[in-house]
């Protein structure tokens, strides 16, 4: 079998996403299963909280140590844009730089 789903309503009983510890127990279901590519639908979630995503994302680079590919489906336009500015708050992190010059601190965006 090369993909696997998981819907997250049918697994957590829940239409909502709220704590870093589910985001925690999708990843375990990742680094458990055969499959090379993990499908997340997220039909029937109404609400995913920041901190879910934010920890999802965070678990990103242990996943592609598995070499595993992760895909999100069926995300409804409000936790998409959420799940967008989680990643995007990533990417401005990454583009921050902090020095110390001359005992005046300076951070650059």
């Amino acid at each position: 079998m090369l993909n696997k789903t998981i819907n997250l309503a049918e697994f957590f009983k829940s239409s909502s996403l709220i704590t870093r510890q589910a985001a925690q127990e999708v990843f375990n279901i990742i680094s458990e299963s055969p499959e090379k590519v993990i499908i997340l639908d997220f039909s029937q979630i109404k609400f995913a909280s920041r901190s879910f995503f934010d920890e999802l994302n965070s678990l990103k680079s242990k996943i592609s140590l598995l070499s595993k590919q992760v895909k999100f489906i069926n995300l409804n336009d409000h936790i998409a844009k959420l799940f967008q500015l989680v990643i995007n708050a990533e990417k401005s992190k990454s583009s921050l730089s902090y020095s110390s010059v001359a005992n005046a601190e300076t951070v650059t965006i």
